[in-house]
């Protein structure tokens, strides 16, 4: 049985150089040009088995933290399907949720709680 399986998942975003103006904002969506888009992942496929351990390693940008929140459910793939069958916690920022004043051990065991 399939852990947590993609088939042919893609996750787009919208290209722009930065905040937007409100009225640039409007301006956009009452325009007919569709806004250019970038892809973080394109048809992205694969399956864990139960047991089996996965690495997601890539530069900057290779789309690992938008990967790992679409298995989370925290982002929906523009096309394709994602299988999870389990529980997931999603820990995407390095030190989310850890503090500072305890050891790596009891930070451990204050997240597992």
């Amino acid at each position: 049985m399939h852990v947590i399986e993609f088939r042919n998942v893609s996750k787009s975003f919208v290209k722009h150089g930065g905040h937007l103006l409100l009225r640039d904002r409007i301006g956009h969506m009452l325009s007919n040009t569709k806004p250019e888009r970038f892809f973080a992942l394109r048809n992205v496929s694969f399956q864990i088995q139960h047991g089996e351990s996965l690495a997601i390693i890539g530069p900057n940008g290779a789309g690992k933290s938008t990967l790992l929140s679409v298995v989370a459910g925290l982002a929906a793939p523009d096309e394709g399907t994602v299988q999870v069958n389990g529980r997931i916690a999603a820990l995407l920022e390095l030190g989310t949720g850890f503090h500072g004043d305890l050891t790596g051990r009891e930070n451990v065991f204050l997240n597992a709680a």
